[in-house]
């Protein structure tokens, strides 16, 4: 992070943010939602599988257990407790453990990637990132960096041959990649690339931020791309949003000890990551009920993806990659992404305008989430995109 502070960089940050971002495609697509009668916006998991009953036992007994020490102030890289529960869970989800690494608990992954992206930007960064990727989770590094270099992203994740030629021209610092479920994509990364972008990392000297939330709710992936790492140049960033229920806000990533200490510290200056709700997913993770729940909930929403492609089909969309996990299908609708997305709205049914999700194209892309409505209304709301792609 050279010489420039955490606070001088995040209030820059934020006074940019303030200045220059309006709001994310994600974020008007839920709010669209809330007024609409069909949800095919949002990221947020179904709350009818959520373990709401077991989430509440867990407070209670958090609350018997530890007391008023479950209400202080969270210290710096996260509770023992958690970090070793954690650390069980990430073996569990195949990530393997390197010697040397570090695991850092924070607010949910987009608070690991806010804090990797202050810890390796200073303003002047250069950055690859996959074209499309994650807009939200992308903000904090497109506004600490001087450059962003987009990488074709194709049925098999990040064109790594692309990749190379950007490091050959200029030095990156970190390339971000979502390997698996891609958001807003779906699409997984292939097996031989994942060992190409390690050797590539090595080769031209850059670290590696791969962002692994949707492995907690998806069976049959390959290896995390951190396995293939021998040299500590792989981040892994995963969350319990998925597997769990988002508003708990618990994360954690993994790192060698330089970058997980110092970021650690970072962490500590902003008390994000709630202490309560660290002791309660660590007796979550205790009870087994992450871990319990991946496969139920991998065919639960694997189930409700393959509806959303039948309908699709049916109704003549057919321009899409076909997700292997996750919630969302990138769908080209072949007009103005915009223009359908007004005319949906008109129609009750809230999607998303996947332009902003690309550095370039995407002008007529829509990002649908199969997470919270069930097959019947996911139907109906097909049949009503249909309507407003026509009329768009």
């Amino acid at each position: 992070m050279g010489n420039t502070s955490y606070f001088s960089l995040r209030t820059a940050m934020v006074s940019r943010i303030g200045r220059e971002v309006e709001l994310s495609p994600v974020e008007l697509g839920s709010q669209t939602a809330k007024r609409v009668e069909i949800n095919l916006a949002s990221g947020s998991p179904d709350p009818r599988v959520m373990p709401v009953k077991e989430i509440k036992e867990a407070y209670d007994y958090v609350l018997e257990e530890f007391g008023p020490k479950a209400l202080f102030y969270p210290g710096a890289g996260g509770q023992e407790v958690l970090v070793k529960e954690a650390w069980n869970y990430a073996d569990f989800l195949g990530v393997k453990r390197r010697a040397g690494d570090s695991l850092v608990i924070t607010s949910g992954a987009q608070h690991g990637i806010e804090l990797l992206s202050l810890y390796f930007l200073d303003g002047n960064g250069k950055i690859a990132v996959e074209n499309p990727t994650f807009v939200e989770t992308f903000q904090p590094m497109k506004l600490l960096s001087s450059v962003v270099f987009p990488v074709s992203l194709d049925s098999r994740g990040i064109r790594v041959d692309e990749l190379e030629f950007v490091a050959r021209l200029t030095k990156l610092d970190f390339v971000y990649v979502i390997p698996n479920c891609h958001n807003p994509a779906g699409v997984n990364l292939a097996e031989e690339r994942k060992k190409e972008l390690v050797e590539l990392a090595s080769k031209y000297d850059f670290y590696v931020i791969e962002d692994d939330p949707y492995r907690t709710i998806a069976c049959g992936l390959g290896e995390p791309i951190k396995n293939y790492d021998r040299e500590g140049r792989v981040i892994y960033v995963s969350t319990f949003s998925k597997v769990l229920a988002p508003g708990l806000r618990v994360g954690f990533f993994i790192a060698n000890e330089e970058i997980a200490h110092k970021v650690s510290l970072m962490e500590q200056m902003d008390f994000s990551t709630s202490t309560v709700n660290q002791y309660v997913v660590a007796r979550l993770l205790q009870q087994r009920v992450p871990q319990d729940r991946r496969g139920g909930l991998y065919e639960h929403y694997g189930r409700k993806m393959r509806v959303l492609m039948d309908e699709l089909r049916d109704r003549g969309l057919t321009d899409f990659n076909e997700p292997k996990c996750g919630f969302f299908l990138l769908l080209d609708s072949h007009k103005s992404s915009r223009r359908v997305f007004e005319e949906a709205v008109k129609r009750s049914v809230s999607v998303v305008d996947a332009k902003p999700f690309f550095l370039r194209g995407g002008e007529t892309m829509l990002r649908l989430s199969v997470a919270v409505e069930n097959e019947e209304r996911i139907k109906e709301g097909v049949r009503r995109l249909r309507e407003a792609v026509e009329a768009a």
